[in-house]
């Protein structure tokens, strides 16, 4: 097997884990949205991270903005 076969194995190795991932959310009443993040709020969220607060940018994401949407709703 050449180089780039086992490289093109291993893509579509990555990509077929990466839909599983997606499908097993989507199941979960999840669904998938981009958000364009500074490169500041991405650090700060990185650092936090770093610091145990959360497990990956999208669970530290999902926090924020629940938990700016719930204080705004506690607001009204």
């Amino acid at each position: 097997m050449t180089a780039e076969e086992r490289l093109a194995e291993l893509t579509a190795g990555d990509r077929r884990r990466q839909a599983r991932r997606r499908d097993a959310l989507r199941q979960k009443g999840m669904v998938q949205q981009s958000v364009w993040l500074s490169a500041q709020t991405r650090d700060l969220i990185d650092q936090a991270i770093e610091e145990g607060r959360f497990k990956n940018r999208s669970e530290a994401v999902d926090w924020a903005l629940a938990s700016s949407f719930a204080k705004e709703k506690t607001m009204s």
